[in-house]
């Protein structure tokens, strides 16, 4: 018999918080929005994209927050509007006990503006993702150019791949950007030195100072550290004697070594 009680204890208990719960949940559907926040995370991404930039996607959608009961709001139809967003990495939507629906959105991170063969341009982010170009805010990034194959509808590019992985579905070209692009955006000199690559008839990368007018040849993207380092280590010491416009070529291509050709 005490057995009975205590089985028949434990299922009032359970049934007794599973109504308040459900009983929680009706009068929190019954909330009425009283504001809708949005927050952009950049992680020190240039600005892509707002706070009023994604409002304004939503109301275009015709879809209303404010002012509503919390269980009539299509929190499903504004996350998929999010995750559809070429710009946005990661979004979740949430709702507090006082009925303010928050939006919680990271950006992607653009490292190399993409000019194709057929002047289609575009970026790729530091997961090798592809974006179109923002209208509203141009990132300040590497621009790179040359034999890069027209890669037609960039959605098609996109997929659910780890993070780290995503770039393997890009064709080789831009495999060769984007590991080049994303190698010199980690060295802090490499980073403000160079301003454009450009993929050459030989499929070799180039890329292209921001100061002078030498064209610095890295080849295939292999030992590419250490081809920065001797390109650094070149800038550094070899140019201290000739100056910067001294030479019209600068090759990395060869393991430890940089060859140069003079300026006529």
């Amino acid at each position: 018999m005490k057995r009975i009680l205590t089985i028949a204890f434990w299922i009032a208990i359970v049934a007794g918080v599973s109504y308040l719960f459900i009983f929680a949940n009706m009068r929190q559907d019954k909330l009425i929005c009283p504001k809708f926040e949005i927050k952009v995370n950049y992680e020190d991404a240039p600005v892509l994209l707002t706070q009023g930039n994604i409002r304004q996607e939503i109301t275009r959608n015709k879809i209303k927050v404010r002012g509503k009961e919390l269980g009539d709001i299509e929190v499903e139809k504004i996350q998929d509007l999010l995750n559809h967003n070429p710009f946005i990495k990661t979004a979740s939507i949430t709702t507090g006990v006082n009925g303010v629906v928050k939006a919680s959105v990271i950006q992607r991170n653009p490292v190399v503006r993409v000019v194709d063969m057929k002047g289609t341009q575009f970026y790729l982010d530091d997961e090798g993702y592809l974006m179109p170009l923002s209208p509203e805010y141009p990132a300040r990034v590497i621009i790179a150019g040359g034999k890069i194959k027209p890669i037609g509808r960039i959605e098609k590019y996109r997929s659910n791949y780890p993070d780290q992985l995503q770039y393997k579905k890009l064709p080789s070209d831009l495999q060769k950007i984007y590991i080049t692009a994303m190698e010199i955006r980690k060295d802090a000199f490499s980073n403000s030195l160079i301003e454009q690559l450009f993929l050459n008839e030989s499929d070799e990368i180039e890329m292209f100072p921001k100061i002078g007018q030498q064209s610095i040849i890295l080849g295939d993207t292999s030992h590419i550290k250490e081809k920065l380092r001797n390109l650094k280590i070149f800038y550094t010491d070899g140019l201290k004697t000739t100056g910067w416009d001294s030479y019209k070529t600068i090759n990395l291509k060869y393991r430890n070594q940089v060859v140069c050709t003079k300026t006529k």
